[in-house]
């Protein structure tokens, strides 16, 4: 016999600060130390988590040989095989697919509810609303007839979807859900065994009954007459008057302990009748009492003055603990990086515990510096791996416009034509000649059609091919009906994700569904076909948001790659575990403890009404676990002072226990405080140098290149003159190292692309004759527009914005043509124009947009502009472009022209601002030539340099290569640095 009889529930505790599973496995083995080999095997421990059940396992594995006790999760309960007579739960991902039918239904009747992008999360969101009432023994008449006093009609629209899940509650007709079938079970369990109590052992350890059926679970093995309950980290330190006053559920709920308060008022026993399991003493009483008295309820400031000095002397009872208080998330990921290298060393088992998701990210990164891979315990999420990005990115081709930069990036990923070995190098580099085409010629959206073209200018015609057909499958996806099964989408995205992984030649789907996320993924869909009937039929958009959220509710791990030493836990995980070395991360407000999930359902004060958990539950469960934790052996706890916005909060129990011992300093309270911070700036000054590279580069010098003579331009085009004078640098870069700006990746409607569509506008419009005083010619100059908007713009949004500007500037511009054609007539149009220098050994090139002639037999030299126009001043100093046009039309450099003077030349302003005339009388075309040459005479000396930023008009100047000439290590206060280049 294990326990002796007893007419009260057996309850135990374990300190906080002891290691959980070794006490237990000892509290066991004591209690079984007498009893037979098949007495022991008979044994049932109930644990809360699939890591502690291992976890046990590996203690009693150390010895001595014998049979084990039988470990079960509270869990399996769910799946119980003994209670054959109750249905079976559903899959919770079906139970979701079928929530989402009717909520697509409610959407679709009143689609002013939600965005249908909302589809699977509302769903998912109604199936843990279900899976809290099943818990917590909820009926939905509780719900639906709360009392609400709703004036915006939130309530009303909740109620929309909450009553879909009542026709789920008939268990006869629908089978239940995981949660249903385990409080089914718990039921059927406490009813056989009422009747027929077991004489065996059967202990439920680590679980705190905070949820309803685990608490009902634990109330019935309590009162068996082998059962026990053993509550992990209970509170020993704490005065039975606190123990006492924690009754009022609304103020005390957020407090470590009020959980087993609560628990213990159901068995009705008081807390001075709970024993502990076994009489190992914690690591560090005198720490965890300053812990407890830090997290009395509030108010707790008279307690803390009554009771502080209590504590006795405080200058080592923090010994073990280390306060980090790094400037940034960045330096906080990399101390404690540092540390867990340090403990590796120590040959120590190091844990961080953090709810942080993007610190344990930045910390694994920071640790691969030493290619050490921790051992995560939430693993990476799917949809973040290799595997779950690709199934992501064929779904977004089977379900959005496809843009080249979708189709490259899908090209790109290391999964796609791996089916054949060594075929992968010739894919990349064919993938690479793509993008360069597609950001040259485009199209914005790439087609067969396309591909095929493309494939007649390159080598391997069957790879383009091969992307051909799968982009044929896509669009033909796309535009062969808006709704069909579940099924269907996900098998064509699954053969199309294998095509894509097999390449052109491949036999197989390659490598993506090897290793353990592409076996994880593999699993994931499949079990989505195998559910999908459940959900009806949906469209591709419904389906690319759905095939995400399940993907992202999944994750992958692989245990075998990590360091067994080094740990990464969620709070729940780290509740029953313990480590030589316990890293609290992250303890900023907001963080430890997490802000609430916005509920979108049921307020604070309807989910108490209706019997539910409060938000303040998992604030308490968070303070439970870092009050375990911070009693380890040796404790971090870490934080940073900024965030990447502002200053953060430091954690309210962080708080609580500086604000504690810096109020006590008679009793060493501040000295403790004090060295728990210089630990901790020890560590972060360590970091800070480590993270510091071995050899500072020092600031790079303005550069002003000087290359040889003969390897200098010796062709320039008149817009690069204004370059040449304010930005040297540039045209060194363009004309001498042969180097160009490539262009987006995705076509935009830019502003380079609106400017050449008015240009043609403008030149249709003019080549036709028509008179701009007549009313007619405004029509006909709109129709123009409208028509070269849908042949050379794709994007509808773009056609009518600049519709909508050539019509408020159509009017302006007419007026100002009745001006321009009463000067001269419309006789060439794009004319393009060369003038060879051969003193100079320069060619110098332009186009002018329009150029008129007049009765006198000169030209006028048009130029149109839809941005911003330079003003007479910047054209005598910079923007010389009309005037060296005028001297070029002077010595004939427009073949169809001929040689003629220009009378005149004008930016024609088509957008904001004014025509502005090029200024002729101040600065003659002939006198700016002849500066012009005097210009290119000084770039043929070989001292001259290209300086970056010469004369720039203004800072905000921009330029294509300031990465290139690392423009901010200098600025233009600084001398440039001629370099004589060979």
């Amino acid at each position: 016999m294990m326990f002796e009889p007893t007419d009260r529930p057996r309850i135990y505790g374990l300190p906080t600060g002891v290691d959980f599973a070794s006490e237990l496995a000892k509290g066991i083995t004591d209690r079984l130390g007498g009893m037979a080999p098949h007495e022991i095997a008979r044994t049932e421990v109930y644990l809360n988590t699939r890591r502690m059940q291992r976890r046990l396992r590996e203690v009693f594995d150390q010895g001595p040989a014998r049979l084990l006790p039988r470990v079960r999760l509270v869990t399996d309960l769910a799946r119980d095989p003994a209670s054959s007579t109750l249905p079976q739960p559903i899959s919770p991902l079906r139970r979701r697919l079928e929530l989402s039918r009717f909520v697509s239904a409610l959407l679709e009747s009143e689609p002013d509810l939600a965005p249908r992008s909302a589809l699977y999360d509302l769903s998912d969101s109604l199936a843990a609303l279900m899976d809290e009432m099943h818990g917590e023994g909820v009926p939905p008449e509780a719900i639906l007839d709360l009392d609400v006093a709703d004036s915006s009609g939130h309530w009303e629209r909740a109620l929309k979807f909450i009553r879909i899940v009542t026709q789920f509650y008939d268990h006869v007709e629908t089978p239940p859900d995981t949660e249903a079938r385990q409080r089914m079970v718990i039921e059927q369990l406490i009813e056989r065994w009422e009747a027929q109590p077991p004489d065996h052992p059967i202990i439920v350890a680590g679980s705190t009954g905070s949820r309803g059926a685990t608490a009902m679970f634990m109330d019935a093995v309590s009162r068996l007459p082998q059962g026990a309950i053993i509550l992990p980290g209970v509170d020993f330190d704490m005065p039975a008057s606190v123990w006492d006053g924690m009754t009022d559920k609304t103020t005390s709920e957020d407090h470590p302990q009020y959980r087993f308060r609560h628990f213990l008022d159901r068995m009705e026993v008081n807390i001075r009748d709970l024993a502990s399991w076994t009489e190992t003493a914690p690591f560090a009483p005198a720490r965890n009492k300053v812990v407890s008295l830090s997290l009395r309820p509030a108010p707790v400031t008279d307690q803390w003055l009554v009771d502080g000095p209590a504590l006795g002397d405080l200058e080592h009872a923090m010994d073990g603990v280390t306060l980090v208080e790094a400037p940034t998330p960045r330096a906080e990921a990399e101390t404690i990086a540092l540390r867990l290298r340090a403990a590796m060393d120590e040959g120590l088992k190091a844990a961080l515990i953090t709810p942080d998701r993007m610190l344990t990210r930045q910390v694994a990164a920071a640790l691969d510096r030493w290619n050490i891979k921790p051992d995560d315990s939430a693993g990476q999420p799917l949809h973040l791996s290799a595997p779950g990005r690709m199934l992501r990115q064929v779904a977004a081709l089977l379900s959005e416009k496809i843009t080249g930069e979708m189709l490259l990036s899908l090209l790109k990923h290391p999964l796609v034509a791996t089916g054949v070995a060594g075929e992968r190098g010739d894919h990349i580099r064919l993938t690479n000649k793509l993008e360069m085409h597609i950001r040259r010629y485009g199209p914005a959206y790439p087609d067969s059609a396309s591909m095929n073209d493309w494939a007649k200018v390159v080598a391997d015609q069957p790879w383009a091919h091969w992307i051909g057909k799968l982009l044929d499958v896509a669009i033909a996806w796309q535009n062969s009906g808006h709704e069909r099964p579940l099924v269907d989408h996900i098998t064509k995205h699954i053969a199309l994700t294998e095509a894509f992984a097999a390449g052109p030649n491949g036999p197989d789907s390659g490598e993506l569904w090897k290793e353990s996320a592409g076996r994880t993924a593999l699993n994931v869909m499949s079990d989505f076909a195998k559910q999908a009937d459940a959900a009806g039929d949906i469209n591709a958009r419904d389906y690319l948001t759905m095939m995400s959220s399940i993907l992202q509710a999944n994750e992958v791990r692989n245990p075998d790659l990590v360091h067994s030493n080094v740990l990464f836990w969620g709070a729940l995980e780290a509740r029953v575990q313990s480590a030589d070395l316990v890293i609290l991360g992250g303890m900023n407000d907001g963080v430890w403890p997490e802000t609430p999930s916005p509920d979108p359902w049921l307020n604070r004060e309807m989910r108490q009404k209706a019997g539910l958990l409060l938000p303040e539950r998992r604030i308490g469960l968070s303070a439970h676990d870092y009050q375990q934790a911070v009693a380890a052996k040796t404790v971090w706890i870490t934080r940073s002072i900024r965030s990447d916005e502002a200053e953060t909060v430091p954690s309210r129990w962080v708080n609580r226990l500086t604000n504690l011992l810096d109020g006590l300093p008679d009793q060493g309270g501040r000295k403790a405080l004090a060295a728990m911070r210089e630990r901790g700036a020890k560590w972060i000054a360590e970091a800070h140098v480590l993270s510091q590279p071995a050899v500072r580069t020092e600031n790079a010098h303005r550069p002003s290149p000087q290359p040889p003579v003969d390897a200098r331009p010796k062709q320039l085009s008149v817009t690069e003159i204004q370059r040449l004078i304010r930005d040297p640098y540039s045209i060194y870069a363009k004309r001498v190292l042969g180097l160009k700006k490539l262009d987006p990746l995705v076509p935009t409607a830019d502003a380079p692309l609106r400017g050449d569509i008015i240009h043609k506008v403008l030149e249709d419009f003019i080549r036709e004759g028509h008179d701009p005083a007549l009313p007619a010619s405004r029509d006909r100059l709109m129709e123009i527009t409208r028509s070269r908007l849908a042949d050379m713009c794709p994007w509808p949004t773009a056609r009518r914005l600049w519709y909508a500007k050539m019509e408020r500037v159509v009017d302006k511009f007419l007026r100002g043509e009745i001006r321009r054609q009463a000067s001269g007539t419309p006789e060439w149009f794009e004319e393009w124009g060369e003038l060879d220098i051969p003193d100079l050994d320069m060619k110098l090139v332009g186009k002018a947009d329009r150029i008129d002639l007049t009765d006198a037999n000169e030209v006028i030299l048009y130029d149109y502009k839809t941005g911003s126009i330079s003003t007479v001043d910047q054209q005598k100093a910079f923007d010389k472009q009309l005037l060296i046009e005028a001297a070029m039309a002077a010595r004939g450099a427009f073949k169809n022209v001929g040689k003629r003077t220009a009378a005149a030349a004008e930016f024609v302003a088509v957008g904001s601002g004014k025509d502005t005339p090029a200024p002729f009388e101040d600065a003659p075309p002939e006198e700016e030539w002849a500066r012009f040459l005097d210009l290119i005479r000084a770039w043929r000396n070989a001292e001259k340099g290209y300086t970056a930023r010469m004369a720039a008009e203004k800072l905000a100047f921009g330029s294509d290569y300031d990465h290139l000439s690392r423009y901010g290590e200098w600025d233009m206060s600084h001398a440039p640095k001629k370099e004589r280049l060979k």
